[in-house]
């Protein structure tokens, strides 16, 4: 069965499961990817927290999700086309009601995994996380930036870019949900074990949307939220 895009349903037009990019473009972005989650998960181990003032932290990050943003765009068959698949057509107030609701799912999935794990005594890097808080309002304001950025750039590079590569390649919906939700766990490894399985799931819950969904405006609205409404909690517990 094809994939059907919102767009496409629009003009009653099909899309194929497309390669979207060459696969030694798609190698390169998931060694990128892998040598990230394996930074971050050494980090953890080891105990390391940077001592950068987070300002910099914040647009270290922003300017990484851009680059790697733009690399993955660079290597793309048909940009324009594919860009406007994964957009579709914008409806602003249906697609944040729709993309709350994503959010309010994927707290709910949070809830439950972490629930699951518990008896398991997974690590958990609360100190980690506290380490990257915003404390002051220009922090907090620089966090919304990464938010943004998180939302737009992480989503189309897992939901939009991989997901879709991994489509052609398997010819498996859940197949190329779950890998690209490991791989998007694995990004968070710097938070413990527990944490990465919990952000995982989430991957899978966007993932899912962005299947059926045929666009990534309703997951993109519910990572800005869930980032961005965790860094709004993380500073007033500090503030």
């Amino acid at each position: 069965m094809p994939v059907v895009t919102e767009a496409a349903r629009e003009s009653g037009l099909r899309v194929r499961r497309e390669r979207v990019a060459p696969w030694q473009h798609t190698a390169v972005v998931l060694a990128v990817l892998a040598l990230w989650a394996l930074y971050g998960a050494l980090r953890a181990k080891l105990g390391l927290v940077s001592g950068a003032p987070r300002w910099l932290r914040y647009s270290g990050q922003v300017m990484i999700l851009w680059l790697l943003t733009g690399t993955t765009i660079a290597g793309l068959y048909h940009r324009r086309r594919f860009l406007r698949g994964l957009v579709g057509r914008i409806n602003v107030w249906r697609d944040l009601g729709s993309g709350a609701l994503v959010f309010l799912g994927g707290m709910l999935v949070l809830a439950v995994v972490g629930l699951a794990l518990r008896p398991l005594h997974l690590t958990h890097l609360r100190d980690a996380v506290a380490a990257l808080a915003p404390r002051t309002w220009m922090e907090l304001a620089l966090w919304m930036v990464v938010s943004a950025s998180a939302g737009l750039c992480e989503e189309f590079v897992f939901r939009g870019y991989l997901l879709r590569q991994l489509l052609h390649w398997s010819g498996s919906r859940v197949g190329a949900t779950v890998v690209t939700a490991v791989l998007f766990g694995s990004m968070h490894l710097y938070e413990g074990t527990a944490a990465a399985i919990q952000i995982g799931a989430l991957g899978m819950l966007f993932g899912v949307v962005a299947v059926q969904r045929g666009t990534l405006r309703q997951v993109i609205v519910a990572h800005f939220l869930q980032d961005a409404l965790a860094g709004l909690a993380l500073y007033l517990r500090h503030s």
